[in-house]
């Protein structure tokens, strides 16, 4: 399962996280990207509809998480004091595409910042990937 996480600022427009997300995505080997993936994010960016617009423009699944799933990806990550400020986590992108991955998750690329959006790319270790939350 390959898995882009995201983070973007109120400013970030819909445009550019789906400019900088179909980046990442396409800077990927053609073999990852064959099966598809997810696009994740924090759940309290929902409203905003931006991972809505970036996943159907890409064909990917969206994935909303909570803090505790990204906190114990936390550590080793490059850090942004503008999302420890907003979130009190000092990685998204990163931590959300561990997360959304799945088990033994690897980061494929590293945190890549543009417009008020950043993001990265994992590939989970099992076939299995996060089992992430439907709000009601």
């Amino acid at each position: 399962m390959i898995a882009l996480g995201v983070g973007f600022s109120s400013r970030c427009e819909a445009r550019d996280l789906v400019e900088l997300a179909t980046g990442v995505w396409q800077a990927l080997p053609a073999d990852a990207r064959r099966d598809g993936g997810r696009i994740a994010t924090l759940a309290h960016k929902r409203d905003s509809g931006l991972l809505e617009a970036a996943a159907r423009q890409m064909g990917l699944e969206p994935v909303y998480l909570e803090p505790p799933d990204l906190a114990p990806f936390q550590p080793g990550r490059t850090p942004s004091a503008a999302a420890e400020a907003a979130v009190g986590l000092a990685s998204v992108a990163e931590a959300a595409a561990l997360a959304a991955a799945g088990p033994d998750a690897t980061l494929l690329t590293g945190r890549t910042t543009s417009g008020g959006a950043t993001c990265a790319a994992a590939r989970g270790g099992h076939d299995t990937a996060f089992n992430h939350r439907e709000e009601p």
